[in-house]
């Protein structure tokens, strides 16, 4: 059985394959060859010149349009936490052509834009901003720094003037806040303590509800 298998596969089988293969010859003279050469067709070619008008490029770029805005009070928010004293000023600030530019709004909504008037910060000081690290930022002298920089930075600036309404809006019992209040009094607070028309605490007072948060330790 092996003879006969190993006859087919080594033997006179595989000799008639290669005999019955017949031989393909390419006669040299079938080869066709052609000239790479395009000399005489670059020849033949214009080239194309177009000419461009010099213009200046004109960017449309946004004017910036000054506001007719006019400033009706002034925010000043003083935050004691627990580990650090934060305060703001805010300018609250009214657009005089606000009837003319929004003609198609409703009563209502003309009503509200002026019980909710536009706030933009000016200026904001934290105790961390001044040095204070870690256990530091919740101490008085940290209070009364904080104070001390927002008031002498308003004189500077000239944000609030003679005639200027303040704002003071307190939130939370910290050191700080007593801190804050001898600065106001103090001669610190000299040129704001006169235009203060209204002062708001705003402290969270909680009766009941969930578990509070875990306290910060440092």
């Amino acid at each position: 059985m092996f003879s006969s298998v190993n006859r087919l596969v080594f033997g006179r089988s595989t000799v008639s394959l290669t005999r019955s293969l017949p031989k393909i010859s390419t006669p040299s003279s079938s080869i066709i060859t052609r000239s790479l050469s395009t000399s005489s067709i670059l020849s033949n070619v214009q080239p194309i010149t177009q000419t461009v008008p010099e213009t200046p490029i004109k960017l449309n770029r946004r004017e910036k349009t000054k506001l007719n805005e006019k400033t009706v009070l002034w925010k000043l928010y003083a935050t004691f936490n627990r580990h650090n004293t934060r305060c703001t000023l805010v300018a609250v600030v009214e657009d005089l052509d606000f009837m003319e530019k929004n003609k198609d709004l409703s009563y209502n909504d003309k009503v509200l834009y002026y019980l909710h008037l536009p706030h933009k910060v000016k200026y904001s000081i934290t105790a961390g901003q001044l040095g204070f690290r870690k256990s530091q930022r919740q101490e008085y002298e940290a209070g009364f720094q904080v104070a001390a920089k927002m008031f002498k930075t308003i004189q500077e600036r000239n944000y609030i003037g003679p005639h200027d309404k303040v704002e003071l809006v307190l939130k939370n019992f910290g050191k700080g806040r007593e801190a804050f209040q001898a600065a106001l009094l103090g001669k610190e607070g000299s040129r704001i303590k006169n235009n203060i028309v209204r002062i708001t605490d705003v402290t969270i007072v909680k009766f009941g509800g969930n578990r509070p948060k875990k306290l910060r330790r440092l």
